[in-house]
């Protein structure tokens, strides 16, 4: 069972417990309260004609006495009982007396009564009695009471219909289950609609994570409210935008280790087809010095390569999985080192190299910054031509860090290469890399370095105008 049919049919039967119960209640505290009321008039009515009776009967008496007249109390009863239920209602209030051996000397009740009727039983003079009892399909109050007419003793009965009272209360149970129909149906379809209409978030988030769960990362929940479902609907959208990110981050680190994959097969693939090529050639041809010589100079370059890559590689391993103990350094001295390391390669192409590094003092790995600058330097100057110039640049920027340039005048890269350059094994002329050794690693393994250092590297560069790397080291 769905959760808002469970929702809706708890509160439809929770409502109509608690419904029918207080209303029973109600019906049945107010029936009560009126026979109670009944049962006190009775008794008050019934007191009264006795008290009545009695002064009557004390008045005849005397005044009979006084003219020396006999007085039968029997007699007065049967000539004069019928006046006392005048008073009342003569549909609802009826009159009966019986003498001692509960035989009638008055009845005005027009019923039969039963044989064993337990309110005759009176053991005091001042004794009553009351029983309410159904007679011929409708229901009658008897109160009885002893009364005392001079010597002989009488029994009266007061009878009152009180059918009305219970009818009343038939009344009222038969509209409270017609009102219950009528609410029953109201509740149930208004329950319904409602339940239906405040759950409809919770169906759409089942719907979104069923998508979800079947790679449609990019479903969303649509947020109609902002009570507890509409926040729980916004950070489901959170949480499926984390999602998202993580699996286009996972899907494009495959894509990237497949691809670097592709790229090793290939750079490997090619020396080694030369290396067997030259064997093969020198272990099946007859020995010629120039053949000879040439092959062995093929397969040493080609083996050289191998181990300049397999150095480069192992430098972009470590540095992947290196986590670097930083010191504080200051960076204009370790730029001032790298003119005096890469004066060779400056003098063999007649560069001049400008250091203009302020003095800034920061968090460094030495080792890996001077990888960094080597290899960022060693591409300006492979870049540039004969005579040319290269600076490297370092200003402290306040309240942000510090800023490194490398600007050389070289070659430049096209605007659609410079967006790739960071990739590994990727090469933006292959002849001359190839013939400088250069297996597009140098960058890859300089923005590993940066990220290290939690730092931001970026290219400038226009074809034949030069190129200008960007490194900022922040606070």
């Amino acid at each position: 069972m769905k959760l808002w049919q469970k929702v809706f049919l708890g509160t439809f039967l929770l409502f109509e417990v608690l419904f029918n119960t207080s209303s029973f209640y109600l019906i049945e505290h107010n029936f009560n309260s009126n026979l109670s009321a009944v049962i006190e008039r009775g008794l008050s009515e019934q007191m009264i004609i006795q008290s009545q009776v009695r002064t009557d009967w004390t008045y005849l008496s005397t005044l009979n006495g006084q003219i020396q007249l006999t007085s039968n109390a029997q007699d007065f009863l049967e000539n004069n009982a019928d006046k006392y239920t005048r008073f009342f209602n003569s549909n609802e209030v009826f009159l009966e007396i019986l003498d001692n051996h509960d035989k009638t000397v008055f009845t005005s009740f027009p019923g039969k009564n039963d044989k064993n009727r337990q309110e005759l039983n009176l053991s005091e003079s001042d004794d009553r009695k009351y029983i309410i009892r159904d007679v011929e399909g409708r229901t009658y109050l008897f109160i009885s009471g002893n009364l005392s007419l001079g010597a002989k003793a009488f029994k009266l009965i007061y009878i009152r219909d009180i059918s009305k009272t219970y009818q009343d209360k038939n009344s009222q149970v038969s509209l409270f289950f017609k009102i219950n129909i009528v609410i029953t149906i109201i509740l149930a379809g208004g329950l319904y609609l409602l339940i239906w209409y405040l759950t409809r978030s919770i169906r759409s988030l089942n719907e979104s994570a069923r998508a979800i769960a079947g790679g449609g990362y990019s479903q969303r929940v649509p947020i109609s409210s902002s009570d507890e479902i509409g926040i729980l609907a916004e950070n489901f959208n959170q949480m499926a935008e984390a999602v998202e990110s993580k699996v286009a981050e996972l899907e494009e680190t495959v894509k990237s280790r497949q691809l670097f994959i592709n790229y090793l097969t290939h750079e490997l693939k090619t020396p080694l087809t030369s290396i067997i090529g030259y064997a093969d050639l020198l272990r099946t041809a007859k020995y010629n010095e120039e053949t000879f010589f040439k092959a062995l100079t093929y397969i040493y370059s080609e083996g050289k390569r191998l181990e300049s890559l397999s150095f480069k590689l192992m430098d972009l391993i470590l540095i992947g999985n290196k986590k670097p103990e930083m010191e504080y350094m200051d960076i204009a001295v370790i730029c001032g080192e790298l003119e005096a390391a890469l004066k060779p390669q400056l003098e063999n192409k007649q560069i001049t190299l400008l250091v203009k590094a302020e003095s800034y003092t920061m968090l460094l790995e030495r080792d890996l910054f001077k990888l960094l600058c080597s290899n960022l330097l060693d591409n300006a100057i492979k870049a540039s031509d004969i005579g040319g110039q290269i600076v490297l640049r370092g200003s402290v920027i306040k309240d942000m860090g510090y800023v490194l340039d490398i600007q050389d005048h070289g070659v430049g890269i096209s605007s659609e290469n410079i967006s790739r350059i960071f990739e590994p094994f990727f090469v933006v002329d292959s002849i001359q890399s190839k013939a400088n050794h250069g297996f597009g690693l140098g960058l890859a393994i300089c923005a590993e370095i940066v990220r290290l250092h939690e730092g931001q590297i970026d290219v400038e560069s226009k074809l034949c105008e030069g190129t200008t790397v960007k490194i900022r080291f922040f606070k």
